[in-house]
């Protein structure tokens, strides 16, 4: 009961700040009528009118009258008063109207979502991992949270053409996650983002890592604002993670807990590494959006969640041993990591960086399967890496690593006997050499029937999955046929192959 009552207050919280929102606009256009009004009204028509003094401020302005005190009642030529934020501290954006209005957005229907998972990207120097997180965060979902979660996608750039590009490729990966609302894509117009060539140097960074760690925060920022009023709570992540299977229903139910016992907490993290896995209530992110806005060229994203809980809980007077204690309370974690870091290759340009959580536990690199039918023998024409052979792969003892395959090349596996095959799976890279999987390769089945030929029934898609049904009867053999040449060497981690199991008469 209690960690349902701390939930509604979550959500209520959320509902104030949205009804904030909407009267600050009411608070606006009131203030434009008032104004236009004014142009046209006598200056004592702004005098207060009697019956809101008292009769001792009353005498009080009779025996003040000519003074400047007493003319301080007439507010006609008084201008409205402007909070100093966003325009007064990114002052660039007021050289465009349409500075904060996404350029791009592609969404479905979906209105609000318990929780918004934030996914800032850009283009990257070597590889993408952007799909991979996607399909990651995807496949985690429970059935009741992919009605319940929201996964933004940000991308960073000012390139149209790469921007939709990134968006048609997540579309065709993802049709109905995105027909659904479960994903969306925006993209900031480029006057959002100042002269990056103009800004100061700080922290004694060159002007390329300046550049970057002050345009990822400006990224960070834009996807928090837009996602504050999308659900209850937000999820900040990056382009190049992996996450735990029910990693939602995960959080949930740790947030739930930690309300209870620690409701003042500003965020929880779920992942100990960098920016990752830092989960906010949505009503508290307006605060901590104005304070990247005051700093976003002075330090990364990570440092400025730092200093601002610092900034919440650390006095003067605290020794740095007290503001540590004092910060973890503000900063629950949980026992372990629901997402690690993949990315070798950063964001920023040249830069490579193997970042791993210990706490998020042994990643698999390869699935075994050790029911797979009876081979006769496995040719191949791919150079195998040491002991990851191939014969090791299909019986479930490790992966299989490969040279760069060539045009032409073959991998085929050959059945004891004919086997009914319904389904059949072949998964290459993993989560330490994501891009050494199989491109432009395709799946062929040879029919058990004498003088048969191989038969297309599957190709390897972006992910270096290839999977499907089958229904052809007996088959001979498994080929799969490389149709150019590849920069990377192919990893094989997972063989699964289901033999059709006959049912038992009753």
């Amino acid at each position: 009961m209690e960690e349902m009552l701390a939930g509604m207050q979550s959500h209520l919280q959320f509902l104030e700040t949205q009804y904030r929102g909407r009267h600050e606009d009411v608070i606006t256009l009131q203030a434009k009528l008032l104004a236009e009004h004014a142009n046209s009204t006598p200056e004592h028509a702004y005098e207060l009118p009697a019956t809101t003094m008292t009769p001792e401020v009353m005498a009080l302005l009779k025996n003040m009258s000519g003074t400047r005190a007493a003319a301080g009642i007439y507010t006609k030529n008084l201008q409205q008063l402007r909070t100093p934020f966003v325009y007064q501290l990114l002052p660039h954006l007021m050289n465009d109207p349409y500075s904060l209005k996404p350029v791009f957005h592609m969404r479905g229907g979906r209105t609000y979502a318990d929780i918004v998972v934030g996914v800032p990207t850009v283009k990257r120097d070597k590889e993408s991992y952007l799909l991979i997180t996607l399909r990651h965060l995807v496949a985690g979902l429970s059935d009741i949270d992919v009605n319940t979660t929201l996964i933004v996608v940000m991308i960073g750039e000012t390139d149209l053409e790469y921007i939709l590009h990134t968006a048609r490729q997540i579309e065709n990966m993802f049709p109905k996650q995105v027909e659904m609302g479960l994903i969306e894509v925006l993209s900031p117009p480029p006057a959002y983002y100042p002269d990056f060539d103009a800004l100061p140097l700080t922290l004694g960074d060159s002007m390329k890592r300046v550049k970057w760690r002050t345009k990822q925060n400006l990224d960070t920022i834009y996807l928090m604002a837009y996602a504050q009023s999308k659900g209850t709570f937000y999820l900040m992540l990056e382009d190049d993670v992996i996450a735990k299977n029910n990693y939602i229903q995960e959080i949930k139910q740790f947030t739930s807990a930690t309300s209870v016992a620690n409701p003042r907490w500003f965020f929880i993290e779920y992942c100990h590494v960098g920016g990752i896995g830092k989960f906010f209530r949505s009503s508290d992110l307006i605060h901590f959006i104005t304070y990247v806005q005051l700093f976003y060229n002075n330090m990364p994203i990570d440092w400025l969640l730092e200093s601002y809980l610092a900034d919440r809980v650390c006095t003067i007077e605290k020794t740095s041993k007290m503001c540590a204690e004092a910060k973890e309370k503000i900063r629950p974690k949980f026992k372990s990591s629901l997402f690690q870091h993949i990315g070798l290759y950063s964001s920023l340009k040249g830069k490579i960086q193997k970042v791993k959580d210990s706490h998020y536990g042994t990643v698999p690199t390869f699935y075994p399967h050790l029911a797979n039918p009876k081979l006769q023998s496995i040719k191949s024409d791919i150079v195998e890496h040491a002991d990851h052979s191939l014969r090791r792969a299909y019986e479930g003892q490790t992966y299989f690593w490969g040279v760069k395959p060539k045009k032409g090349d073959a991998v085929e596996f050959w059945f004891h006997r004919p086997v009914i095959i319904t389904h059949y799976i072949f998964r290459s890279g993993n989560v330490e050499h994501v891009s050494d999987k199989f491109y432009d390769t395709t799946v062929e089945a040879l029919p058990g029937k004498s003088n048969s030929n191989f038969t297309p029934v599957g190709i390897f898609d972006e992910f270096g999955l290839a999977e499907g049904d089958l229904k052809m009867g007996p088959v001979a053999a498994f080929r799969l046929r490389v149709n150019s040449d590849s920069r990377f060497w192919v990893i094989l981690c997972e063989i699964d192959l289901k033999v059709y199991q006959v049912p038992e008469s009753r």
